[in-house]
């Protein structure tokens, strides 16, 4: 498959992170963006210290549903990349608005167990286009380190609709073609606060997830759930009621959940320690989301 190269990286090390109403602010000089598609940021990113903080984790904790049995949620190094993400996508050499690229799937790793009060390094950059049926595609790589191990990594799949590209071979949809026979499981009433809660608990403010007059600003006729927090809210549901060793999960996010609204969530157990899962509409037709999560216990 043809994909576009990119030059070694340049390594800017963040020491402390801008504000965040100067972080989103970055996004108004690239509204109007229009760059080539070959363009993307040879940089990576480093916060060298980071803490995980015990009264950050019970805030995100408690909008995602995870409880303290299972320790520091799987989903939440993702937040505390996702400044350095906004970074990425905000920096002047970046050819597009961030408001204008769409979560196609995002993947998370944690490959030992994590504490609060541990401090860890985190390092963000961005891999090369790559085709895409709608566009292109490229990946925001997040890896994460205590100590010199690695301990957790995620991988968050992006897509810039209507660039176009000479390659032809798309990239494929990892969870299209497998999905075992599923149950549901659950019934989710998400109040239309649940955007604003998440970024406060995320630090995601995308204007689409706020407010019905923001979402609709963007071509959204309500507010929508964070792909994120669906994500973190499902493998909540199916996590085993105490920590993992190790646990793996990727998800594609299909449909927009419009807030308020119901969700259900549908599962099905290839092996004691694996799900399979999807989010779906009340009526259990539509998808919102589609992974699977795994784990290894202590």
């Amino acid at each position: 498959m043809h994909v576009s190269t990119m030059p070694r990286p340049r390594t800017v090390v963040v020491d402390t992170l801008p504000s965040p109403a100067k972080l989103y602010g970055r996004l108004l000089p690239g509204l109007f963006r229009r760059g080539h598609a070959t363009d993307l940021p040879a940089l990576r990113l480093i916060r060298p210290d980071v803490r995980l903080d015990p009264e950050h984790i019970g805030r995100y904790a408690r909008v995602c549903g995870f409880i303290p049995e299972h320790g520091v949620p799987l989903t939440f190094p993702h937040v505390l990349a996702f400044p350095l993400h906004l970074m990425m996508l905000t920096d002047p050499s970046f050819p597009w608005s961030a408001l204008g690229v769409v979560h196609l799937s995002n993947s998370v790793h944690l490959r030992r167990p994590l504490l609060a009060g541990q401090g860890l390094r985190i390092e963000v950059e961005c891999g090369p286009l790559v085709p895409h049926p709608k566009g292109q595609a490229f990946t925001l790589h997040t890896r994460i380190y205590r100590r010199g191990e690695a301990v957790w990594d995620g991988d968050s799949v992006y897509l810039k609709r209507g660039v176009k590209t000479e390659a032809t071979a798309p990239v494929a949809d990892a969870i299209e073609t497998s999905t075992p026979l599923l149950v549901r499981e659950a019934r989710w009433q998400l109040p239309a606060q649940l955007g604003r809660d998440y970024a406060k608990a995320s630090g995601d403010f995308n204007p689409i997830h706020l407010h019905a007059l923001s979402a609709k600003a963007f071509g959204f006729q309500r507010a929508i759930a964070h792909g994120m927090w669906t994500l973190a809210r499902t493998l909540a549901a199916l996590h085993p009621v105490k920590t993992l060793a190790s646990g793996h999960a990727h998800s594609d996010f299909k449909l927009p959940l419009f807030l308020p609204g119901d969700a259900t969530l549908w599962s099905a157990a290839p092996s004691s320690t694996a799900r399979a899962f999807e989010v779906r509409d009340l009526a259990g037709d539509r998808p919102h989301l589609r992974g699977e999560f795994e784990w290894e216990l202590p």
